[in-house]
């Protein structure tokens, strides 16, 4: 991980002999009573606004990061900056705004990460396989496919004792029943493809993470075996002897997260206490915690070194007497325009830092596996004595990360029953919305964490005399319960109505006069036998099979929602990123120096990598190892398979992290089977004589 510049000296408050306090704080779960582009302009440069006294008296800032999605101040969602640079095609920049001033702006909400302004296609290279894109979703999920697989399974021998021949029989046109429909690729994905990089720029994917030996390691805590940014790049062991990049992806991602909120306050103690119920407060007298995610000359490095823009990544707002303005110039953002406004007393906040943060984006990565949903950030830079954002409550759980500087944050418990963990975000909110005194009043120090539930009115600015840069770390943007039914209901009504003839039954001819806002006081003997019959019917919506494609629906969500992954330095040369797997003859032929055999032991490359989903009547593996950095810049990627290849997948998914040997998977072109997914990068893949922890059972799990 980079390490940032040097901070300036801060006072350390001492509340506990060990530098650390972890301070709980009451519970918030029960609510308290109570257009065209314009043309170029010259950049307006806001008036310095004299710095107010110490007791804070003007309205606070309020800073968080959407879950992928990200707000313009407007309030309007726009995707995430692309991570390839310029070259490879510009995108439609979104509209720039110039100095608008308007009372109730920018609430800090996010939409819905379907609803997105801008995509692109997918890239598409043909290989062995090819790739669809989906262009619509699914009213209804078919559990058929399910049913079909079950019944290949059954009839699949227990031990696979097909014979390979000796030849691969790479372009014999067979794909292991993986299916191939053909689609164009965008000038930028075919570009980006022909750079070697799976839907990232090469300084991301295309090179390993550094060596142990390149990284400054930082010092250890009880609570993780290594930090974040090297806990996958170092060849550390656990203690049951497993190096670090064979462990379960979901085990580092929960070690990282460990890390980000310890080392007092322990996973599962987070989650039985804190989460969804009442925010946290982490003060560790350690301003280093955080130092290697971000920096202010990082900031300035990235600016430099990228096309980042205006309104599309970066926003340029103060809050003053209750008024939010937003001072985005058009074009591209320089250190000298960003800089001159920050010394102005304006706040800066990016959208989207993981896209050319490494340190972010490594972060972000890890932490998606653990909490299986997307993982979003924002980051905050605010000058001394002044705010940038007006109070408001989010649909996220937000976690805050005290990089450089303080600020003072005051949060407020939800006013009413609905925006106990809030499924949408709010509108700005002025001070006499506000209702009672805060529920936590206090000063971030750099190294400190604050975390708090969706819902969670809150409100933050920084001091006289000290600056502040924060990072949000957002997750769990609709992922409730709520969100998985909205996916059911339709799928088990009409799964239930083709099954249940007393579905497609009409309706009572006297429906009508028990029914309805007129009768909804009363509780005729009529209107209670319709009811319980109702109910009665209801009840047979409910299936296993209904709630098994619903939750499908949601990972298929998230395979187009999350970060392409990182590949671990220890693992590079066993997948499709690393070098050496081709031998360049000097008759100008290219030969396969790393080939797959029988002999070979495969695993996925995460356990979240992939999934297997039944839809429109066909089986289908939706993944991210193609999509970008930028949000939804591509629609999503899948691959169609028949009910055979189906079960190999199964095989490999189920027996995760454990290997595989090529020869034990129940498919019948083996060999084309695991080059389809090594070659879009779904799988490691260990050579005989490798240390592999294949396992050898040829029976399914």
């Amino acid at each position: 991980m980079e390490t940032t510049a040097g901070h300036p000296e801060l006072v350390i408050p001492k509340d506990d002999p060990d530098g650390i306090v972890v301070t709980p704080v009451a519970s918030i779960s029960t609510p308290l009573t109570g257009s065209n582009k314009k043309p170029p302009q010259k950049r307006k440069k806001p008036a310095a606004s004299p710095q107010p006294s110490s007791n804070i008296k003007q309205k606070p800032e309020i800073e968080t990061a959407a879950a992928g999605s990200t707000i313009n101040g407007d309030g309007q969602a726009r995707p995430t900056v692309p991570e390839e640079p310029s070259s490879h095609g510009d995108l439609t920049p979104a509209l720039k705004k110039q100095k608008k001033k308007h009372a109730g702006e920018a609430k800090e909400t996010t939409t819905p990460p379907g609803k997105k302004q801008k995509t692109t296609s997918a890239k598409q290279v043909r290989f062995h396989i090819k790739l669809y894109s989906a262009t619509k979703q699914p009213t209804a999920a078919t559990t058929a496919g399910i049913a079909k697989k079950k019944k290949a399974k059954q009839q699949q021998p227990t031990t696979s004792t097909a014979t390979v021949p000796d030849q691969h029989k790479q372009h014999n046109g067979t794909t292991g029943g993986i299916a191939e429909p053909k689609k164009k690729a965008s000038k930028k994905a075919r570009t980006a493809k022909m750079n070697g990089s799976v839907g990232l720029p090469p300084s991301s994917v295309a090179t390993p993470l550094k060596r142990a030996s390149q990284i400054k390691q930082e010092p250890k805590t009880p609570n993780r075996v290594n930090h974040p940014a090297t806990a996958s790049t170092t060849t550390t062991t656990t203690p049951a002897g497993t190096a670090m990049h064979e462990l379960d992806s979901v085990t580092i991602g929960r070690q990282t997260f460990a890390w980000m909120i310890g080392p007092t306050v322990t996973v599962d103690e987070f989650m039985c206490t804190y989460w969804e119920r009442k925010p946290l407060l982490v003060q560790r007298n350690d301003r280093s915690y955080y130092a290697g995610l971000l920096s202010r000359a990082m900031i300035d490095e990235m600016l430099r070194s990228n096309n980042i823009e205006y309104t599309k990544n970066i926003d340029i707002t103060s809050y003053r007497d209750g008024q939010r303005e937003t001072h985005n110039p058009d074009g591209r953002v320089l250190p000298p325009d960003l800089w001159h406004f920050y010394d102005t007393g304006c706040s800066v906040r990016m959208l989207n830092p993981q896209t050319y943060l490494r340190s972010v984006y490594e972060l972000n990565v890890k932490l998606q596996e653990y909490f299986h949903c997307m993982t979003g950030a924002n980051f905050y830079l605010t000058p001394p004595g002044s705010q940038g954002f007006a109070p408001h409550y989010d649909d996220i759980e937000a976690f805050v990360l005290q990089i450089e500087g303080r600020k003072r944050w005051r949060l407020y418990g939800p006013r009413q029953p609905q925006e106990v963990l809030a499924r949408v975000s709010s509108e700005n909110l002025s001070q006499d919305e506000l209702v009672g005194p805060p529920i936590l009043d206090v000063v971030l120090e750099a190294g400190d964490l604050l975390y708090f539930p969706r819902g969670c009115i809150h409100q933050a600015a920084t001091v006289p005399g000290a600056h502040s840069l924060h990072i949000t770390v957002s997750v769990y943007q609709r992922n409730c319960w709520a969100d998985l039914f909205e996916q059911m209901l339709p799928i088990a009504l009409t799964t239930a109505a083709d099954m249940e003839p007393q579905l497609r039954e009409g309706l009572p001819l006297d429906l009508h006069q028990h029914f309805g806002i007129v009768h909804s006081d009363g509780m005729s003997v009529d209107r209670r036998r319709l009811i319980v019959r109702i109910r009665t019917m209801f009840d047979k919506l409910f299936s296993d099979a209904a709630i098994d494609a619903a939750v499908d629906q949601l990972a298929k969500r998230f395979q187009h929602d999350a970060l392409p992954p990182l590949v671990d330095f220890g693992e590079w040369d066993d997948t499709v990123y690393g070098g050496g797997n081709y031998e360049f003859r000097a008759d100008g032929t290219v030969r396969c120096a790393r080939p797959i055999d029988d002999h070979s032991s495969v695993r996925l490359l995460r356990r979240n990598i992939l999934r297997l989903v039944s839809e429109e009547e066909k089986l289908r593996i939706y993944y991210h190892t193609d999509n970008s950095r930028e949000y939804h810049q591509y629609e999503a990627n899948f691959l169609e398979l028949d009910h055979e290849t189906a079960l190999g997948v199964e095989l490999l998914i189920k027996m995760y992290p454990r290997y595989v040997l090529v020869s034990s998977l129940p498919v019948e072109d083996r060999l084309e089977f695991i080059r389809s997914l090594w070659e879009k990068g779904l799988i490691v893949c260990r050579r005989p004589g490798e240390d592999a922890r294949a396992d050898t059972s040829t029976s399914t799990p």
